[in-house]
């Protein structure tokens, strides 16, 4: 299937989409506001420029830059102008959680949250576009090519091409790594369980109690690892699902609310301090 056909907002309506021919104007279709990505997405910019901010940090997208989205993510486009094309891929977050998604990620999801894109050389540039074009041709065929064997193989081989990419690209992670393994477990570790823990667990110690070390031990391994406290990376994904539900939806204040764990006044005394401003006043802002 292609997106021409299906506008994936929130997630994909199927296992699998692909496009090697997304324009500028689709991409202004994210112009309005914020929106939470459910679905693992990769693309590649092929021609112009996409100003997008994505989860809480703004980027310029060029030419050979490839995008890496992981289930969960917040995302912004703020311009994309006529001359911007870009090939897409991305998997559903059924099929992502049916099959296993963070075996995929697990040691490169700290790359993935600081480092979403990545400059490529022309030549691995072309392979990918190449690999986009193909499938494309092959999704959009007479006969359907795809099952979930072959999706599942697919994602496999692109996963395992990013950590090369990866690897290569971001060489002082991997000697890092290889210095203080533990560390990067660690964080690891935490990065896993605030993705399905940051709507109802606010408290750095329910995250140390998890992993298994006392807080000061974590709240130095977290801070050494990333530059940032555990508090600030729990609070970052509370403000970008705030902000996507303020923008995207019609649910009432007190409803978000308690969908983050927050009482109404909890919640508005929060964002207030962290947004500068009410959850009422950024809705009609």
């Amino acid at each position: 299937m292609s997106i021409n056909e299906t506008i994936p907002l929130f997630d994909l309506p199927v296992d699998f989409l692909v496009d090697d021919n997304i324009r500028g104007n689709i991409l202004e279709l994210y112009k309005m506001f914020p929106c939470q990505i459910k679905a693992g997405i990769f693309a590649l910019c092929i021609e112009g420029e996409i100003k997008v901010t994505l989860n809480l940090h703004e980027y310029t997208v060029r030419k050979n830059d490839f995008v890496v989205i992981i289930p969960g993510s917040f995302i912004q486009i703020h311009s994309a102008g006529s001359q911007a094309r870009v090939a897409f891929m991305g998997f559903s977050s059924n099929f992502i959680h049916a099959m296993n998604y963070w075996k995929y990620m697990t040691d490169h999801l700290s790359i993935a949250l600081i480092h979403p894109i990545i400059p490529l050389p022309e030549s691995n540039a072309a392979f990918f576009l190449d690999t986009f074009s193909l499938l494309t041709k092959a999704a959009n065929g007479q006969i359907q090519l795809f099952n979930k064997q072959i999706i599942t193989s697919i994602m496999d081989i692109f996963y395992n091409a990013l950590k090369i990419i990866y690897e290569n690209v971001f060489s002082d992670f991997k000697e890092e790594k290889k210095k203080r393994p533990r560390e990067y477990e660690v964080l690891k570790e935490f990065l896993q369980l605030v993705f399905e823990n940051y709507k109802q667990e606010h408290k750095v110690s329910f995250y140390a109690n998890e992993i298994g070390l006392t807080l000061s031990h974590f709240c130095a391994t977290i801070k050494k690892a990333t530059g940032k406290t555990a508090q600030d990376i729990i609070r970052e994904f509370i403000i970008m699902d705030a902000k996507a539900q303020l923008k995207n939806g019609s649910d009432k204040i007190n409803k978000i609310a308690k969908s983050l764990g927050f009482s109404a006044t909890a919640f508005n005394r929060f964002f207030l301090e962290y947004v500068k401003m009410t959850p009422l006043e950024y809705r009609n802002n």
